[in-house]
């Protein structure tokens, strides 16, 4: 392989074989194409009117026959255009004629071209300027364009600059009047499109040319060509407006042609409108509706459908062209005749029994006449060869029908029609049976979650709905049995919550308290034990305990307020008088005992009065020197230490000696006061 081959590269290349046996060799040659290099030596002769001679010089071929070659030229005075193609050129030719515009400014160049590609342009002649000339040609499509009453617009596709031909170029506007105003044109010159003519007729016809013109002279004659000025409102509407109803939705509407004179423009067609209310008799208040038929220009009747039976209607028409359009005629008012009714609005249905159909249904929105009554049809629909029966309601006003002796087993198909003097009207239709007597629900799915279960079931289709409950209890801890609140058949589903997470639970479905179905279900989650309440947590008990302290509190109360009153513990005597506490006798760890009757029944009735035991001195005084600790006993209630009769010294049996509820257990201390306050 040769790579980054250059001409010098060019030549005959041997590749030989050799072996200790024999050689063998093989030679080819190398031969080198590329795209031609561009000509050279371009000369511009043979200078005419708009005719000059292009010569040139071939340039190298490269091994690659020239196929052609394209001469491009520039205007110097558009160079904004750069180089275009003017004319290809065969390969045997080394010069050509070329056709040029006048008053331009040429430059040229040429292109060689092999099947390598294009060459480089060649470099540009010599500059070359044509003489100048009166244009050869005149604008195109002339034509008004007049939109504004009175005025007339004149405008043209521009000319290209190259067809100028010559400097001072601009346009010639002509125009005349096609009646009435002589052979005589008017003029104008322009520069450039669309040129105004004012202070004209409405929709007046004019011949209109355009010419272009140079300094070295004018363009060729044109053709004249008809405008118009601009256009206006039609001034008159038609007359001679006339209406045949020829059915209750068609009618045929005639009038006479406007006046051209009148139209002030091309006349485009007429637009008929139709004005209509409600229908009478109609049920449904409907606001006022307006449509418009629109005709050609040269119609002078129209056929319209789809009307609205037993209408009320307004008709009027005008005429219109571009500008707009003109009057409208007087109107003329018609009242379409009756037609069959629409179909009843609704009809539904329902079933008092498993032989009887009661319909209901709504007259039709659209009654289209004056309604006389119904047409009910029905049968059976297992076979298309059960009769059809057919029931005729006379009066407008029944809305409801019922049908009795059906059969409970089939299905019925149900049309019914409204009736007006022009015949029966479209039907509706409803298909059903019977209602049969409710039943319970049948097929019910149960799924558990971890506080609730959720059951479904199939609902019967043509059965009543009925109320069915669910009875269940959790067989887990014995709980009572539950029920739910009557559920509905139809709702298909339910949702059984309140339920504990793990438990097992027995359900009976019941139905007029018959139970009709039943299962078991184990909830979803682990088992929670109940934590039954203790004794100590039980209201009651919270209530006596807090009564007892609430008692003994108050008793405080009382013997505090006694003592800073200066009660005193009244007894006779006390031994043979007042001792140290130290020196009494004590018997039994008690204080003297007292024979006196009196005493005796004093200290085992202790009274809440003034002279009461409980609460005098000596009870509330605790002895200093004394620290005599006893044991009480809680099973001993205070009750019964307060009812105790004459049982000796003792009256508090089970109290600390040092307890304030025991009377003889603390002598007054020495000082009056008791010990613990000091």
């Amino acid at each position: 392989m040769i790579s980054n081959v250059e001409p010098g590269d060019e030549g005959v290349y041997t590749c030989q074989i050799i072996t200790k046996l024999d050689m063998v060799e093989a030679s080819s040659t190398l031969t080198l194409c590329d795209r031609p290099d561009p000509p050279v030596h371009l000369q511009v002769t043979n200078a005419k009117h708009r005719v000059v001679t292009l010569n040139w010089t071939p340039g190298d071929d490269n091994n690659s026959p020239i196929l052609e070659y394209v001469v491009e030229f520039e205007d110097q005075d558009m160079k904004e255009n750069g180089w275009e193609e003017l004319k290809r050129v065969a390969a045997d030719k080394k010069h050509v004629n070329l056709p040029l515009w006048p008053y331009m400014s040429y430059r040229f160049r040429v292109i060689a071209i092999n099947d390598q590609g294009k060459s480089d342009p060649s470099k540009p002649s010599d500059l070359y300027k044509t003489p100048a000339d009166a244009p050869d040609s005149n604008p195109e499509d002339v034509r008004s364009e007049s939109t504004d009453p009175d005025t007339l617009v004149i405008t043209w596709e521009e000319m290209d600059k190259r067809n100028f031909n010559g400097p001072d170029f601009k346009y010639r506007v002509m125009w005349r009047r096609v009646v009435g105003s002589g052979p005589d044109w008017h003029e104008k010159y322009t520069i450039a499109p669309p040129f105004i003519v004012t202070d004209v007729q409405n929709f007046s016809a004019f011949e209109i040319k355009v010419q272009a013109v140079n300094k070295k002279g004018l363009g060729p004659e044109p053709d004249p060509v008809i405008g118009y000025s601009g256009e206006d409102v039609p001034l008159e509407a038609p007359l001679n407006l006339g209406v045949l109803l020829e059915n209750s939705t068609t009618i045929r509407v005639t009038w006479a042609a406007v006046d051209k004179e009148t139209v002030r423009g091309h006349l485009l067609g007429y637009k008929i409108y139709l004005t209509w209310g409600h229908h009478r008799n109609s049920r449904a208040q409907e606001p006022e509706n307006t449509v418009m038929v629109q005709t050609g220009a040269n119609e002078e009747k129209k056929s319209i459908t789809n009307l609205r039976p037993y209408c009320h209607y307004d008709l009027a028409i005008s005429a219109f062209n571009s500008k707009g359009e003109g009057p409208l005629s007087e109107k003329t008012s018609f009242m379409t005749p009756e037609g069959v009714p629409g179909p009843p609005m609704s009809m539904q249905m329902t079933s008092p029994s498993e032989s009887e159909i009661t319909l209901h249904w709504t007259p039709p929105s659209k009654p289209n006449g004056i309604l006389l009554g119904y047409s009910l049809q029905y049968r059976k629909m297992q076979s298309d060869d059960n009769p059809l029966q057919v029931v005729d309601i006379a009066s407008p006003e029944i809305t409801h029908l019922t049908l009795k002796g059906l059969d409970r087993h089939s299905h019925y198909q149900f049309l019914l029609m409204a009736r007006t003097a022009a015949g029966k009207g479209l039907s509706i239709e409803i298909l059903g049976a019977t209602t049969l007597e409710g039943l319970p629900p049948a097929n019910i799915s149960l799924s558990a979650e971890e506080r609730s279960v959720n059951l479904s079931w199939e609902a019967r289709k043509r059965h009543r709905t009925v109320g069915f409950q669910i009875h269940y209890f959790s067989k887990n801890d014995g709980g009572k049995w539950k029920k739910t609140e009557m559920v509905n058949s139809s709702l298909q589903f339910y949702q059984l919550h309140g339920l504990t997470p793990g438990s097992h639970y027995r359900l009976l479905f019941t139905y007029k308290n018959n139970t009709f179905w039943e299962t078991e279900i184990q909830t979803k989650g682990t088992s929670v034990t109940e934590v039954q309440p203790s004794f100590a947590t039980q209201g009651w008990f919270i209530g006596v305990v807090s009564a007892v302290v609430l008692l003994l509190l108050v008793l405080l109360i009382l013997c505090f307020i006694k003592r800073s009153k200066g009660g005193k513990y009244s007894v006779k005597d006390k031994e043979d008088g007042p001792m140290d506490s130290e020196a009494r006798p004590m018997k039994d760890e008690t204080f003297g005992e007292y024979s006196d009757l009196e005493e005796k029944r004093t200290a085992s009735q202790p009274s809440l009065g003034e002279d009461s035991k409980l609460c005098s001195e000596d009870n509330l005084d605790f002895n200093g020197s004394s620290a005599v600790t006893t044991e009480l006993n809680m099973d001993e209630s205070l009750a019964s230490q307060f009812s105790r009769h004459s049982e000796g010294p003792e009256p508090f049996h089970g109290v600390p000696d040092n307890s304030p509820l025991n009377p003889a257990a603390n002598p007054p201390a020495t000082n009056g006061a008791p010990s613990f306050l000091n």
